[in-house]
């Protein structure tokens, strides 16, 4: 599970769900609005476990590492030769996630590492997409990340902090957990300690 808060300013909740869920807190919860996604941690090992044979959630991550994305990615560059400048997108931003894999050569010069990779960018980048999304929606500049899916993922992390500062021209932070794993534990008992 993935869960994210986004913070106007507030105490922490979280939810007992097994999916990635986005929860706006503010001290008046009685507007509290959540939004839900079934592309999450569990998504990306799966995909993995797939795709490369993996069978362990580090062994992902570890294969990830190793991996080059725009390998599979297709990038704007690759579309546009440079920067879309139309539209505001640098040469690097993934355009179509695993579309270099409609080629019979890039699909076998790809490597199980690559596909592990590309698979987590694909996994993350849409996590940051709603995060700013949800973010700008509530008119929140927080956005606290936690859950397993980032416990020993700098990966997603490094990713997540820069595309929510690089995308909101720096008005949005992306803050995480030093034990981001046990969240859903401590939001259950503290529900579950609302006797009453």
């Amino acid at each position: 599970m993935t869960c994210l808060l986004l913070f106007k300013w507030a105490k922490i909740k979280t939810s007992r769900v097994s999916t990635l869920s986005f929860v706006p807190l503010e001290v008046d919860h009685t507007n509290l609005s959540r939004i839900f996604s079934h592309l999450g941690g569990g998504t990306f090992f799966g995909l993995c476990c797939l795709l490369t044979g993996c069978s362990t959630f580090e062994e992902a991550l570890e294969m990830a590492s190793r991996g080059d994305s725009t390998k599979v990615d297709k990038l704007v560059r690759d579309i546009y030769g440079g920067d879309y400048e139309r539209f505001g997108l640098p040469g690097w931003a993934v355009a179509s996630s695993f579309g270099n894999m409609m080629s019979k050569e890039k699909r076998e010069a790809a490597s199980k590492e690559d596909l592990a990779r590309a698979t987590l960018i694909t996994i993350t980048n849409n996590i940051g997409s709603i995060a700013r999304m949800c973010a700008l929606n509530e008119n929140i500049n927080q956005v606290v990340f936690v859950g397993n899916f980032l416990r020993v993922n700098t990966i997603a992390m490094r990713l997540l902090a820069y595309a929510l500062d690089y995308w909101s021209k720096g008005q949005l932070k992306a803050l995480f957990s030093e034990h981001e794993g046990y969240f859903g534990a401590v939001g259950a008992l503290l529900e579950l300690l609302k006797i009453p």
